[in-house]
């Protein structure tokens, strides 16, 4: 029997992980993509996969865990990494962690920083997505796939019976799915400082603070600027970064600033994670994972692959 045939649209994490695990399944995967994979939302993300916390999405996540563990001990772009999650609110206690061993323990009131009112220390997969991306792209290429780099004016135009939609934002058109809407994020990349674990401010409200080093940089953040499409960073937006980095780590300030990188992250009530036929054509939508996007991968590239080949 010849192998199925698949198109999927998208090039960023979600993209290249289900092609990825399509061929695994035997397919034929060709890529089609507006950006290429340096241009997409996910060489701007953050990479810090977890805390896994009981809920819907956990098995998606669980799995992108694993995966990430399996790829640890030969792969320097990723590392296990002890941080501190700090709330300005009281949260009274742990979260519920659905990976039990991503939980360290509970801060004392000396190790969260002020303004903040409590804290968690955790142990999570830290991923360094420019050359992870570049992992997964020769991963998929070395597999036998294509990446062609075009506009898809239509999914159900193409020349594919089965077709995966990975597109992120760009499924509000490609979809007509008018629920996808742009959450601007936005990071400034530092030389480090000597910073070690990472930091992760929760003010439940648009901006916070929070940092991951990886190596010789430091990715600074964060932002949510939802309804935004200028995919551009903001020089404002990169003031307010530094400005609330530095008061959390004054160690940040003398901190020589290296790149600037930004992206629209596609929001969506739900995740949507489903088939769908156009006249001869099966489509799986993948799309609409907001920020948690490379923390749900390689489960959701796992579920699409079954929708697309059952």
């Amino acid at each position: 029997m010849s192998s199925p045939e698949v198109t999927v649209v998208g090039a960023g994490v979600m993209g290249l992980t289900t092609a990825i695990r399509l061929q695994e399944a035997g397919a034929s995967v060709r890529i089609l993509t507006a950006e290429l994979t340096a241009s997409t939302t996910s060489a701007a993300a953050t990479g810090m996969c977890g805390p896994v916390f009981a809920g819907p999405n956990a098995e998606w996540e669980l799995a992108t865990v694993a995966e990430l563990r399996r790829l640890e001990p030969s792969h320097g772009w990723v590392r296990m990494e002890t941080g501190l999650g700090a709330a300005t609110s009281s949260i009274g206690g742990a979260p519920p962690f659905a990976d039990e061993s991503m939980y360290v323990r509970e801060a004392t009131a000396s190790e969260v920083p002020p303004g903040y009112a409590s804290g968690t220390w955790m142990r999570v997969p830290l991923v360094d997505l420019p050359p992870y991306l570049d992992y997964l792209v020769g991963r998929f290429v070395n597999g036998g796939g294509t990446i062609e780099q075009r506009v898809v004016e239509s999914l159900a135009g193409l020349d594919a019976e089965l077709v995966a939609n990975c597109t992120g934002v760009g499924a509000r058109r490609l979809a007509g799915d008018e629920s996808v809407r742009p959450v601007k994020g936005q990071h400034v990349v530092v030389e480090n400082p000597g910073l070690e674990g990472f930091f992760l401010g929760v003010t439940f409200g648009p901006e916070n603070a929070s940092w991951h080093p990886y190596g010789n940089h430091v990715l600074l953040g964060g932002v949510r600027v939802e309804d935004d499409w200028d995919p551009a960073p903001s020089p404002e937006i990169a003031r307010g970064i530094l400005q609330r980095c530095i008061e959390v780590e004054p160690r940040l300030a003398n901190a020589k600033v290296l790149a600037h990188r930004a992206g629209l992250r596609p929001s969506r009530p739900t995740v949507r994670l489903e088939a769908e036929i156009q006249g001869s054509t099966k489509i799986v939508h993948n799309y609409g994972h907001d920020g948690t996007g490379v923390l749900q991968s390689w489960g959701c590239a796992a579920q699409a692959t079954e929708l697309l080949l059952s």
